[in-house]
C-alpha cells in the first residue's frame, strides 16, 4: 500500500469536498486537534484500530479527539467505513500541506532555547510574508538543550543555527580525520 499517495488522495477529498461546504478553515483546525492529540496520547491508535471496537465507537473516538465540524465528522465515518484508520495521521498532515498551498500560508516552526518576544515572531512573519502576501503561521518551542540560538524550519527547509548544532559540527570535524584509523 502506497500510504502517501492514498493518504494525499483522501486529504484532497476531504480539502475539495469543505471547500465546497464552505467549512475548509473549520476542518483545518480540526486536522490540527487531530494531530496534536494523536502525537501527545500515545495510545489512541492502537485502541482506535482495536478490532472489537464497532464502526460507531470508532467514529466517536476520532470525534472526541477534536471538536468536529459536521465535514469532519463525515470524514471521520468514510475514514472508518473504509477502513482506513491507520492513515489518519498522514491524511491529516496531507490535508494541512494541501491547505496551506491553497491558502497561500508558510508554516514555519522556531525552536529556541528560552521562550521567542512578539517583536521576532512579528519580524519573521513581514520576512515571510514578502511579495506574495502569503500567511505565515509560526509554532514556537522551547527546547533548553539548544544552549543558544534557534532552528527554523520554513515549509520543507531547515536551518540551524543553535548552539548545540554548531557543537554536533565541531565534534564532526574533530572525529572525521580519525575515522580511518578505527
Amino acid at each position: 500500500m502506497n500510504t502517501g499517495v492514498i493518504s494525499t488522495r483522501y486529504a484532497a477529498a476531504l480539502l475539495e469536498y469543505a471547500q465546497e461546504q464552505s467549512a475548509e478553515d473549520a476542518v483545518y483546525e480540526n486536522m490540527r486537534q487531530l494531530i496534536a492529540t494523536l502525537d501527545s496520547v500515545k495510545d489512541f491508535m492502537p485502541v482506535l484500530c482495536n478490532p472489537t471496537l464497532g464502526s460507531e465507537e470508532r467514529v466517536g473516538l476520532i470525534c472526541s479527539a477534536v471538536a468536529p465540524s459536521e465535514v469532519f465528522r463525515r470524514f471521520a465515518q468514510l475514514v472508518v467505513k473504509e477502513e482506513r484508520e491507520e492513515l489518519l495521521l498522514f491524511i491529516a498532515h496531507a490535508y494541512l500541506s494541501l491547505y496551506r498551498k491553497a491558502k497561500n500560508i508558510r508554516a514555519v516552526k522556531i525552536t529556541t532555547a528560552v521562550p521567542v518576544g512578539d517583536g521576532l515572531e512579528e519580524g519573521v512573519r513581514r520576512l515571510l510574508a514578502g511579495e506574495e502576501n502569503a500567511g505565515v503561521e509560526i509554532e514556537s518551542i522551547v527546547d533548553e538543550s539548544l544552549i543558544g540560538g534557534f532552528i527554523m524550519e520554513v515549509d520543507s527547509s531547515r536551518l540551524d543555527a543553535s548552539v548545540q548544532g554548531q557543537l554536533r559540527e565541531i565534534r564532526k570535524q574533530l572525529v572525521k580525520p580519525y575515522r580511518k584509523l578505527v
